[in-house]
């Protein structure tokens, strides 16, 4: 049985958040001045896989390359004042044909 869940991230540069095998990352908003993350997933999946987002904030220099990483969203913070671009490691993320 697949659902729809939220998971926070943290807003640190580079992280990976441990999903359902399988799950994919549909879209990344500000909720109550959070970042969030709804995926897919198999609500009944045992295994696990581990999903890296890059977050970046404007004009925030970077060593990472995007090569990897494709762009989810753009999310504002503090009525503006904070903009912080989210990317997902490729292939993981709006794949609608898995469902």
């Amino acid at each position: 049985m697949k659902a729809i869940y939220k998971y926070e991230l943290n807003g640190d540069t580079l992280q990976t958040v441990l999903l359902p095998a399988d799950s994919t990352v549909l879209s990344v908003v500000e909720q109550h001045q959070d970042i969030v993350m709804y995926a897919v997933v198999d609500v009944e999946q045992e295994n696990t896989q581990e999903i890296v987002f890059l977050l970046l904030g404007t004009g925030q220099d970077f060593d990472n390359t995007l090569d990897g990483y494709s762009f989810l969203n753009t999310v504002k913070l503090s009525d503006g004042a904070i903009m912080v671009h989210v990317f997902v490691e490729k292939g993981r993320g709006k794949n609608v044909d898995k469902y």
